[in-house]
């Protein structure tokens, strides 16, 4: 007579100590990230280079480095006017509050 044992669960084996998985997953698991790989074009974050090779390779990225290409002082302005304002704002908390 053979008696299975269905109600244990199958859990996938963890990743090895130190491999990029294993890093990868400490890093998912904390939640915020450093902005380390951050695309400014696409305001995407990427966890590690690779994801960031692979996303500067995407077509939607592609697509936003032609328009870039077609008047970049529009997008300059834009970064240089959002950074100032958020750089103001926060010496305004820090140091006037």
């Amino acid at each position: 007579l053979l008696i299975c044992d269905y109600t244990r669960e199958f859990k996938m084996p963890r990743a090895e100590v130190g491999t990029p998985k294993w890093l990868a997953n400490k890093m998912k698991s904390k939640g915020l990230q450093k902005l380390r790989w951050f695309c400014q074009m696409c305001q995407k974050q990427c966890r590690d280079e690779n994801g960031f090779k692979c996303h500067c390779m995407s077509e939607g990225h592609q697509r936003q480095m032609l328009l870039f290409a077609q008047s970049p002082g529009s997008f300059l302005d834009d970064f240089s006017r959002s950074f100032e304002k958020d750089f103001l704002d926060l010496m305004r908390r820090r140091y006037f509050s």
